[in-house]
């Protein structure tokens, strides 16, 4: 049987139910810090906030990030995929549509497929190899002309000139 909140406050006595509600309320926003960073790097990158990709929002651009935030924390975690539809308050047949459907974008999509290569190519090698193994890429130097290039600093004396 699941709880609500409602029904464990009744289960408190009445003198602690103000320190019983703080200390589920902080329990319950600890969430897995790897999502969390996930979910930043994601955001980040597609330039929208977190509140989008946990929102019900259909731009493209969302739904992008969705699908890739999705795919990431299922392929480079061991979480079910109702376990990962719950992290942003879906349901795992959303999840399943969000693997297929990045899938066939990384085939058939270059510009998207483009898009993915240079997300994935900002990660740890660890989740590079997980997801590139995910989109059956064979190559393993595909994300070589996708890392990032160190910017070249200047001298102020160089820049007048």
């Amino acid at each position: 049987m699941r709880y609500t909140f409602k029904d464990l406050v009744d289960l408190v006595h009445v003198n602690k139910r103000a320190e019983f509600t703080k200390v589920y309320e902080y329990l319950h926003k600890i969430q897995n810090p790897q999502e969390n960073e996930i979910l930043e790097m994601v955001s980040n990158y597609f330039n929208v906030t977190p509140g989008d990709i946990k929102s019900d929002k259909r731009y493209a651009d969302v739904v992008m990030a969705r699908h890739v935030y999705m795919t990431t924390v299922k392929v480079c975690s061991t979480k079910t995929l109702a376990q990962v539809a719950r992290s942003i308050d879906k349901d795992h047949a959303t999840v399943s549509h969000a693997l297929k459907n990045i899938r066939r974008d990384y085939d058939f999509n270059s510009v998207r497929r483009h898009k993915i290569r240079e997300y994935i190519a900002q990660l740890d090698p660890v989740k590079q190899e997980l997801l590139l193994d995910f989109f059956n890429e064979r190559n393993p130097y595909i994300l070589a002309a996708y890392a990032a290039e160190e910017k070249r600093v200047t001298a102020p004396s160089e820049s007048k000139a």
